[in-house]
């Protein structure tokens, strides 16, 4: 899935989709990643090998690490899906990649997917045969991936959309692993804790891609930074509402109400500033943001 905090370009090089003055449809050119800058790195990444989204490995990782963790128990069975899990990303990225490459050029990315899509197949078959009631969870999960990979078509891989579906997408795997450790893998079979937990976190990669706008390519535009923070302070009343219900303990709705404070303040310094806040400042930031959710809504 692609990273809320690295909005600045995609693989080819130059914005996509979401922006003013932006054109729907392919883009044109040769994909050139430039995150990486060990040239071999970006071999790998422009061959599909790599996902050049540095940011998105941690909502690959996040959510269901922390499904895993609310359930305080070892599953092998988790440790499964999160293998199959990490190879279905590098698949998805390399699918990304090829959809938004000219034609003449996708055969070299075909070897990445065939390979990816083995590796995940492999635990991923194990996984179903013997959990057959995680074929419900696609339900939800198809949809999201399908339309995220319509938008990457449709050249609108940095519209809202596109980031709300992978992330939507990726947050189910919260519940996912919460349910094959604590039962049989089925919805049923998550609680209410678990499952407001997993959406509050979710919500908060979701808040992320505006607040990340609002301080690169809507530096200049303030409506981004009051759109951020309201959508913030929004999420902060939701899971006010679950504590409220009993759903949340009200540590994470403190920290809620921190990460709303940071969505004006940090776009307000941003753009005040003479140069912006780096991609790699704003990142790592959004990284520190991530794990002290995550305590939040840990700490019983």
């Amino acid at each position: 899935m692609h990273s809320a905090a690295l909005q600045t370009q995609n693989a080819s090089g130059r914005p996509t989709g979401g922006g003013p003055g932006r054109t729907s449809g392919r883009p044109q050119g040769r994909p050139k990643p430039r995150h990486h800058k060990n040239p071999r790195m970006r071999e790998l990444a422009r061959n599909g090998w790599l996902s050049d989204q540095h940011g998105a490995w941690t909502m690959m990782a996040f959510p269901p690490l922390l499904g895993w963790a609310l359930s305080f128990t070892f599953s092998w069975l988790v440790i499964l899906m999160l293998l199959a899990w990490a190879m279905a990303f590098q698949m998805f990225s390399a699918v990304c990649l090829w959809v938004k490459t000219p034609a003449k050029r996708r055969s070299r990315i075909v070897p990445a997917i065939i390979t990816y899509g083995v590796l995940a197949a492999v635990p991923g078959i194990t996984l179903l045969a013997m959990r057959p009631q995680l074929l419900w969870w696609a339900i939800a999960f198809a949809p999201l991936a399908s339309s995220a990979i319509y938008l990457v078509w449709q050249g609108r891989e940095r519209s809202l959309g596109a980031r709300a579906a992978s992330i939507l997408a990726g947050s189910i795997m919260g519940p996912v692993a919460f349910s094959l450790a604590t039962a049989e893998g089925s919805p049923a079979s998550v609680t209410l804790h678990a499952w407001a937990t997993c959406v509050a976190f979710g919500l908060h990669y979701i808040a992320t891609v505006p607040l990340v706008r609002s301080m690169i390519r809507g530096r200049k535009d303030p409506r981004w930074a009051v759109g951020s923070t309201l959508l913030h302070a929004a999420f902060t009343l939701v899971a006010a509402v679950a504590w409220w219900f009993g759903a949340l303990a009200i540590w994470p709705v403190i920290m809620w109400a921190f990460l709303t404070v940071r969505a004006w303040v940090m776009p307000t310094i941003s753009r005040r500033r003479a140069r912006p806040l780096s991609p790699k400042l704003i990142g790592f930031s959004e990284l520190g943001w991530s794990v002290l959710l995550i305590v939040s809504l840990l700490v019983p």
